[in-house]
């Protein structure tokens, strides 16, 4: 049981570490003896952010450095998730998946990721070959969307507002069978893991992890013939038509790409295509 006068007396201690000042580009967090830290860049001097003994782990600062997370040691939730800000304040718990409540879907946290300022990503495994990633809004500790992914095939959009993935397969469905699919948002959903690209008639393995263009308007990702053993790409623009890239004959090497900006460029060997945003179809630039 989580003890109350242990949880406000740190809330305390953070409170008075706050004078000490904000946050800092640059400035680093960690753990040491399950402890969290705060280090501004060249100062060589660390602040001491929590003080419970309790072993932590996962600890993750936001992209813009102004709230970090970790995950702490617990008995009554699925995890105990911390977020603090830098300085000590803003101090709250997330009790993620209380015992007293029906649990399924991930044994267990095994990875936090920030995607904004206000929402992290709690994600473990459900089997050997599913995954489940759970957005959790911080300000009120709510779960606001999840998706069951094949692998750790998923990625948020830049700005977080969009998801892409590898739908979930069942599991111990027989190799020949799998169709795993391409999936924007929320196509693939629990019990309808095959609405996202290329369809269930299709038989491709994904090579990659998706891709986001920098503004987020496209993801792209490369997959393999089951049977052909044929390189191809994929795109999803948001809210658009998907495209495909399939290296014609005699392109020599393996597909690679890469985006600049919001053009995605593929190469084989010397041959390089290029998809331009809003294009429905790769032209040949060298």
């Amino acid at each position: 049981m989580r003890s109350t006068t242990v949880f406000a007396s740190i809330a305390g201690m953070l409170l008075m570490l706050a004078g000490a000042g904000g946050y800092q580009a640059g400035q680093s967090v960690f753990l040491k003896n399950s402890e969290v830290y705060v280090s501004a860049p060249g100062s060589g001097v660390a602040r001491q952010l929590t003080d419970d003994g309790r072993p932590k782990g996962l600890l993750v600062q936001s992209r813009a450095g102004s709230r970090l997370a970790f995950v702490r040691e617990s008995k009554g939730e699925l995890a105990d998730i911390v977020v603090m800000r830098p300085d000590g304040t803003g101090l709250s718990e997330i009790h993620f998946r209380p015992v007293e409540g029906d649990i399924s879907g991930m044994r267990g946290v095994e990875e936090l990721t920030w995607i904004s300022e206000q929402r992290l990503v709690a994600s473990g495994s459900l089997n050997p070959s599913t995954a489940e990633y759970a957005v959790i809004d911080v300000d009120t500790g709510k779960q606001v969307a999840g998706y069951f992914v094949d692998g750790f095939d998923w990625e948020a959009s830049p700005d977080g507002s969009h998801a892409a993935y590898v739908g979930y397969i069942p599991h111990f469905t027989p190799e020949a069978s799998r169709r795993p699919q391409f999936c924007l948002d929320e196509e693939c959903t629990f019990g309808s893991p095959f609405r996202g690209y290329p369809g269930p008639k299709v038989h491709v393995e994904f090579t990659s992890k998706p891709i986001w263009s920098s503004d987020g308007s496209a993801v792209a990702i490369t997959a393999e013939d089951y049977e052909t053993k044929a390189e191809s790409v994929f795109v999803r623009p948001v809210g658009g038509k998907p495209v495909e890239f399939t290296a014609p004959p005699g392109s020599e090497g393996g597909l690679q790409m890469s985006w600049n900006e919001t053009s995605l460029v593929v190469r084989a060997g010397t041959h390089v295509w290029r998809l331009d945003h809003g294009a429905s179809a790769f032209i040949l630039s060298k």
